[in-house]
């Protein structure tokens, strides 16, 4: 399909395609190349883009709700404010890309790269996040409730002020990572490793740990929820 004067389809080569409010719901742009196009308010719910090359696209407030991302190359991508919601992106690139305020609620992110990027007041409540690379992320504000980050690397990442109420963060590395003042209480804790981690004013009623998570030196954690059942 043609819009916009550029034609629409798998492999297309879109690169620096202005497609800003394009209508482009269902469209198939499995490994499309799609490298510096502007997408900003362009609505791709349900489209499929696998294996596409999306680096330093511009897709703010794009709308990618239910949208097919695995292995979606999305290197310095800016999804300000886009709307993800439901969409897989199961192992994709996306360092160093931009995707404050973004809606990611119940997106699979699952060992997805994510090093470097910007998640300021993000939202990924529900989110799988599966042995996702954060590493040197910045998520101050960011809202990850409910989200299942087992094995996820969190490594350098600033996760001031963020909200990780009830996540399951089982095996989930924190080491060097700033956590003040966030909100990790009912948070399954369990062989987590927050070694010379930031943890002042973080917030832990209710969390579950045992011996095998480790904690910064001097750190006394409140008493572990004791929960039977591992989930």
């Amino acid at each position: 399909m043609e819009i916009k004067g550029y034609e629409i389809g798998a492999g297309a080569d879109l690169a620096g395609a202005n497609l800003t409010d394009a209508d482009l719901r269902a469209a198939d742009l499995g490994g499309a190349w799609l490298g510096g196009a502007v997408l900003s308010g362009s609505d791709l719910s349900d489209a499929r883009m696998v294996s596409a090359s999306l680096r330093h696209a511009i897709c703010r407030r794009a709308i990618l709700a239910d949208a097919d991302l695995r292995l979606a190359n999305l290197w310095h991508a800016d999804l300000t404010e886009a709307r993800l919601g439901g969409a897989t992106m199961s192992r994709c690139w996306l360092t160093s890309a931009r995707l404050v305020s973004a809606d990611l609620r119940s997106a699979d992110l699952g060992g997805a790269w994510l090093t470097g990027a910007d998640l300021t007041g993000a939202l990924l409540g529900g989110a799988t996040l599966a042995g996702t690379t954060f590493s040197r992320c910045l998520a101050q504000e960011a809202d990850l409730t409910g989200c299942f980050a087992m094995g996820a690397d969190f490594r350098g990442a600033i996760l001031n002020g963020a909200v990780l109420r009830a996540a399951n963060l089982s095996g989930a590395v924190f080491r060097g990572a700033a956590l003040i003042g966030a909100d990790l209480s009912s948070a399954d804790l369990v062989g987590a490793d927050f070694s010379d981690a930031q943890l002042e004013a973080v917030r832990l009623d209710g969390a579950r740990h045992d011996e095998t998570t480790s904690w910064p030196p001097g750190f006394q954690p409140p008493t572990s929820s004791g929960l039977d059942a591992h989930e």
